[in-house]
C-alpha cells in the first residue's frame, strides 16, 4: 500500500465511512464540522461534483451500487417531503456519538422535535 502497509493474500481490509467521511485530506480543515456548503459550488447554485472514490456510500467504479441514482433520489423526496410539511429543531443536549457499524449511524439516535406546518 502506500501507506507502507502490507496486506497479505487472505487478508481482510475494511474501510470506515465514518473515517473517510472525516479526512482533512479530502474535505479540508473543516472536516469536522456540519458545514453543508461543503456540497455546493463557489457560487452556491449548483451542487458540486464529488468523485464517487470521495464519496464511497455507495461504493465506487465497477462496483458501484446499481440502485444508487435511485436511493439518492428517494432520500432527496422524503427530505424534501419533511422540509415542506414540518419545521424541524434539534433538541439541545444530545450526545453526538457514532454507532460502530457497518452503516452510519448514531449510537443515542438523534432527536428532533417536529412541528406541522401551516400550508
Amino acid at each position: 500500500m502506500p501507506s507502507g502497509h502490507e496486506v497479505k493474500v487472505g487478508d481482510t481490509i475494511l474501510i470506515s465511512l465514518h473515517s473517510m467521511g472525516r479526512m482533512e485530506d479530502l474535505w479540508g480543515k473543516d472536516c469536522l464540522n456540519y458545514n453543508p456548503n461543503r456540497w455546493l459550488s463557489k457560487d452556491g447554485n449548483t451542487l458540486r461534483y464529488v468523485p464517487s472514490h470521495e464519496f464511497l456510500a455507495f461504493n465506487s467504479g465497477s462496483r458501484i451500487c446499481p440502485g444508487k441514482e435511485i436511493a439518492v433520489m428517494q432520500m432527496k423526496t422524503v427530505v424534501a417531503t419533511v422540509l415542506w410539511n414540518f419545521d424541524v429543531e434539534v433538541v439541545e443536549g444530545q450526545i453526538i456519538q457514532p454507532k460502530p457499524s457497518c452503516i452510519l449511524q448514531m449510537k443515542n439516535g438523534f432527536i428532533v422535535k417536529l412541528r406541522k406546518r401551516e400550508l
